[in-house]
């Protein structure tokens, strides 16, 4: 039963939503406090003021509205007077025009005051003229909703006859699913029908469907079956060797690879699971993953430390295979080639230091240490000989100059043409020629030098020949 109390609260609520702006909300509430205060015996004095006020905003608020909605109510109403008098050549789109001015006249009356009840039937009786030019467009989608009803029968008809057809020997899931989808963009295409044919066909369509969907529903449940048996199977593995244990998983995985679904819900949860049972393994790989990478640090560390050789750390390094495509393994396997080649290039520019040494020792006839020990005994010999054969050692200093590519002076031109078409003889000669090598050459130098008539030519051969020792060695 409605107090005073409560009617006060409502009004007071009225009053609000006119301040707010929600004339319409307000309204409603003014409304049933109107209807609910003449249930009262008595009226309070200061409700009854109450009422009044709101009624006369209420009232100010519908003037306000009608003065800005009847004008544009006119101009709709003109509108609609204009299709009756000049209708459009085009059925549909004189359809559509009736359809937006009547949408437009809808939306004045929920924004604002209704429309008068002589404004309403004005602009009602002119739409109907209006609708009157469409007849024949109405009567050709009618008849388009005709066929589409047959067309749809003719769906129906198609999945009956695949339910008798395979009902005692079920498709594959997958296959049953694209038979649905197929059949169900057909039938999207044949819309809309008459409403009169809409729930029967509904209702047809469903109930052929029904077998199918019943099949399909059976084999999920039996796919999630096998799904949960093959998550019990991978929580069984339990192998000394993980590696062993990791393939059998995969084997398993493959397994699931080739079961159908087992329902949008099942699936994602199911695969949830088998992926969870499965993390064990692959978090023991994981743990024997960082362990190895831990020793590869240390192992680098020691490297760069060269507390440990190259050739020592690359045998060691052939423990950690498994892990060859971390980056603490790249990086480990780069720094030996950096260093590897490190020590290539100081073992050559040491080689290439002690060959230069060797006309200093031959000249000085001291220091005999400090050359190659493959040269001793030849240098010991130069130290018998009373002179130089500079042809020879000239010859040699061209020839050693050609294996390198380096150019001859203009002078010995024609000594390197003869010791090219030498080397290119020897080429085809079957029997091994071991006199062209670089320390075969350096050899023959030695044997063909003597200390006693040294002269500044000896000294500028020797530099020509420290400029292929360069290239060759």
């Amino acid at each position: 039963m409605e107090t005073s109390k409560h009617l006060f609260k409502e009004i007071e609520k009225a009053e609000q939503l006119f301040s707010d702006g929600a004339i319409r909300n307000a309204q409603k509430i003014l409304r049933d406090v109107i209807k609910s205060s003449k249930n009262l015996e008595n009226i309070p004095n200061k409700l009854r003021h109450k009422i009044n006020s709101a009624i006369s905003k209420s009232k100010y608020y519908d003037d306000i509205s009608s003065f800005a909605t009847n004008p544009k109510r006119n101009i709709l109403i003109d509108e609609i007077k204009n299709l009756v008098k000049n209708p459009n050549s085009d059925p549909r789109a004189h359809a559509h025009s009736i359809h937006d001015l009547q949408r437009k006249w809808q939306l004045l009356d929920t924004s604002g005051k209704s429309a008068s009840k002589k404004q309403w039937e004005n602009f009602n009786d002119l739409s109907n003229k209006a609708w009157e030019s469409c007849a024949d467009y109405f009567e050709e989608i009618k008849q388009i909703k005709i066929d589409n009803a047959k067309k749809r029968e003719l769906i129906i008809d198609n999945i009956n006859t695949y339910v008798s057809n395979n009902k005692k020997n079920w498709p594959p899931l997958k296959k049953l699913v694209l038979f649905l989808k197929d059949e169900y963009q057909k039938w999207q295409q044949f819309a809309p029908v008459l409403e009169t044919d809409i729930d029967d066909l509904k209702t047809k369509y469903l109930n052929a469907r029904k077998p199918i969907n019943d099949e399909i529903k059976n084999q999920e449940l039996k796919n999630k079956e096998i799904k949960e048996n093959l998550i019990l199977k991978v929580n069984e593995i339990k192998n000394e060797d993980n590696n062993l244990n990791i393939k059998e998983f995969l084997n398993v995985k493959a397994e699931w690879q080739k079961i159908g679904p087992a329902g949008k819900k099942n699936d994602s949860f199911l695969w949830k699971k088998f992926n969870k049972s499965g993390d064990r393994f692959y978090e023991e790989k994981n743990n024997l993953v960082k362990e190895n990478i831990q020793k590869i640090n240390i192992l680098n560390k020691e490297l760069l430390d060269k507390t440990k050789t190259s050739k020592e750390v690359l045998t060691e390094l052939k423990l950690f295979e498994s892990i060859r495509n971390t980056d603490e393994y790249k990086i480990i396997k780069k720094n030996i080639n950096k260093l590897v080649t490190e020590e290539k290039q100081t073992i050559k520019n040491e080689k290439l230091d002690s060959y230069k040494k060797i006309y200093d020792v031959l000249v000085n006839n001291s220091e005999i240490e400090k050359a190659p020990k493959i040269f001793v005994n030849k240098i010991n010999e130069s130290f018998l000989n009373k002179t130089s054969s500079l042809k020879d050692l000239n010859y040699l200093c061209v020839k050693l100059e050609l294996l390198a590519n380096i150019d001859s002076p203009k002078k010995d031109q024609e000594i390197r043409g003869k010791i090219q078409f030498e080397l290119l003889s020897n080429k085809f000669n079957t029997k091994k020629n071991s006199e062209n090598d670089l320390n075969s050459i350096i050899g023959y130098f030695i044997t063909n030098f003597s200390n006693q008539d040294v002269t500044k030519t000896h000294q500028n051969l020797w530099k020509r020949m420290c400029n292929c020792f360069e290239v060759l060695i």
